[in-house]
């Protein structure tokens, strides 16, 4: 049989395998939308910016946007482009793997070559992020190809480094990497690796010159908003690192296998085993990636197979050669079973997140267009794809991936703020410097990110804005999106009024609420209260008065929110529950009042307001 159709007829099934997955796990990341608004904006002809005006390098993956605006010139769908290349060179990433791992097993390749090829087919991280529409497969690919001709001593090596480069800074690590291998195979000084690497640099120097006299920096701003010298780093890039290597790495059995075998190596799994390595230990450095689902590995996914794969033949080769074999076979199909079922219940549950993420963020940022036609500002600690519907308006970014100033020059992290996030930059007194028309936070109207939670403690923003919202009626229960609007001007000395212990136990009154536990939110909530500075905050009384009539305290309850709505009509929770209280109890001039007051303020939420209404007259719970 012709070799080449016996390599397809070994690789075709792992391909279909990938592309069942791919179809499975389809979604376009929120991260890419951020790419996707520098295309559209240049496209335009405002440049390469992301807000109109603001030369600011807030993307990572220089060569990948060039790459969608060549598309987007040609007039095609540049975000159609940008999902089927990445799921294409995720499959290019498959037969690498088969490449590399024929290479390394020289006389042994298939047996080593076809386990690693469907470890990487059945792998759904690699399928979650290659159609997501960032450059994720892109790197990867010229990462593993990097590899590839490192190891056939090929000129073309330039070219991927250079491609590597190009598509992530971290492309100048996979050139440290080759030159730190070739180093420690040859002791002595790298020739090859040093000359494809200096090529490389020199073919990126225009890039380097672009960058400087564009942005006037080398390092793009993501770099000033996401690293920092923060003690739990290390732990988070142990974490992230010790979650791969429990869903894939076998616990690391692939990497310590081979150190006990040292004399029975194949000749090219060193510089394998070593690539390997030494990325991983970057990964840990940096402190893992805030996307949960494994991509700052996706560049060693194929190699790592072809070590583990390695390390499992090294094991049964000592075995009388009768067992070598059904050992082999009985250990990959193993391997085969742990890499599906180990990590799929976590990859779906990013999944699902990720999707209801860019699906709230899509359907807000429509509705804010469809009810305000000004030409308004916001801000928002998730830009994407609420950043790429919004084209035109300035979009604040809260973390500062894309505003140099909160990247360059955050606050002070809050001592004692506690927070699952790790982008933990934020600015608040030059945030509401620029008095944004609009402010998002991730999880609603409860304070989640350090940036979020820190604008609590600010008097201006606690006076200024009030929330209004949409309701969602294509998700089950209809829920109702709200982000805060401001009302007011922002007036004063923008300094921190509030204490702490405010935010800490209005964010916990509020989690307490979520969970169903409404005795326990009202003490946190009057916690809050005792700390506070007077008045209350508006928020924080609907938010007390709401629960005390879910326990049943129904005149304390109303009593509390007929004091917010008079101190301020711009609290439209607290309308919307006096009205419905007021139908229940025949108050038809109280139920008037606040009926008028949303049809002249949130109109769009009358008919929601009403169907609920009747549905708590006839005896249904809404």
């Amino acid at each position: 049989m012709n070799k080449y159709i016996k390599t397809i007829l070994f690789i075709l099934p792992a391909l279909l395998v990938y592309a069942y997955f791919c179809r499975q796990l389809d979604f376009t990341q929120d991260d890419a939308y951020i790419s996707y608004r520098y295309v559209a904006n240049f496209l335009d002809g405002h440049g390469l910016v992301y807000n109109v005006g603001e030369r600011i390098e807030g993307f990572t993956n220089f060569g990948w946007i060039v790459y969608l605006i060549f598309w987007g010139a040609l007039g095609a769908p540049f975000i159609v482009i940008s999902k089927v290349t990445g799921f294409i060179l995720g499959g290019g990433i498959i037969v690498l793997t088969f490449l590399l791992g024929r290479r390394v097993g020289h006389s042994h390749g298939y047996l080593i070559a076809l386990p690693a090829v469907y470890l990487v087919a059945l792998n759904q991280s690699l399928a979650y992020w290659s159609p997501a529409g960032l450059e994720t497969a892109a790197f990867a690919f010229a990462a593993m190809l990097s590899l590839y001709f490192y190891l056939k001593r090929s000129w073309l090596l330039t070219l991927s480094l250079t491609a590597a480069v190009l598509l992530r800074p971290e492309g100048a690590l996979i050139a440290f990497i080759v030159l730190v291998i070739e180093t420690i195979e040859r002791r002595r000084l790298p020739v090859y690796s040093l000359c494809c690497a200096s090529l490389a640099l020199l073919i990126s120097l225009p890039y380097v010159g672009f960058k400087l006299y564009y942005y006037g920096s080398i390092l793009p701003n993501p770099f000033y908003a996401k690293t920092g010298l923060e003690a739990g780093r290390l732990l988070d890039g142990l974490e992230y690192s010790g979650r791969f290597f429990s869903h894939y790495g076998f616990y690391g059995l692939g990497l310590l296998v081979p150190l006990f075998m040292q004399r029975r190596l194949p000749r090219d799994f060193r510089p394998v085993w070593l690539f390997t390595v030494i990325y991983m230990v970057y990964v840990v450095l940096i402190g893992g990636d805030v996307l949960k689902v494994h991509r700052f590995f996706l560049p060693v996914i194929g190699i790592s197979a072809i070590v583990l794969s390695t390390a499992v033949w090294l094991v049964a080769d000592r075995l009388p050669k009768r067992a070598s074999r059904p050992v082999i076979l009985i250990a990959s199909v193993a391997l085969l079973f742990g890499t599906y079922m180990l990590p799929r219940r976590f990859v779906h549950q990013y999944y699902n997140l990720e999707k209801g993420l860019t699906s709230k963020m899509d359907f807000i940022s429509k509705q804010m267009l469809a009810t305000d036609t000004s030409g308004f500002s916001a801000a928002v600690p998730t830009i994407g794809i609420f950043g790429y519907n919004l084209l035109g308006h300035r979009v604040i970014d809260m973390l500062g991936l894309t505003d140099s100033t909160i990247a360059k020059h955050s606050e002070q992290p809050v001592a004692g703020t506690s927070s699952t996030w790790k982008e933990r930059r934020h600015n608040s007194a030059y945030l509401l410097g620029l008095k944004p028309d609009y402010i998002l936070f991730s999880t609603d109207i409860k304070p989640s990110a350090p940036a979020e939670m820190a604008l609590h403690l600010y008097r201006q923003f606690l006076d200024s804005y009030r929330t209004i919202g949409w309701v969602n009626p294509s998700l089950p229960n209809s829920p109702t999106f709200s982000v805060f609007k401001r009302v007011k001007d922002i007036e004063g000395r923008l300094v921190p009024e509030y204490p702490l212990e405010f935010v800490e136990n209005y964010k916990q009154g509020m989690e307490y609420y979520m969970a169903g536990d409404y005795g326990r939110a009202v003490q946190s909530y009057q916690r809050a209260r005792e700390v506070s500075p007077l008045p209350p905050y508006v928020y924080l009384e609907y938010n007390l008065g709401f629960c005390y009539i879910l326990l049943n305290r129904q005149q304390e309850g109303i009593a509390l929110l007929d004091s917010v709505a008079a101190r301020d009509s711009m609290v439209f929770l607290a309308n919307a529950v006096l009205y419905k209280h007021a139908v229940l109890t025949n108050q038809r001039e109280k139920a008037d009042r606040h009926r008028r007051w949303f049809r002249a303020f949130v109109p769009w939420l009358v008919p929601v307001l009403e169907r609920e209404t009747a549905a708590l007259v006839g005896g249904r719970k809404p």
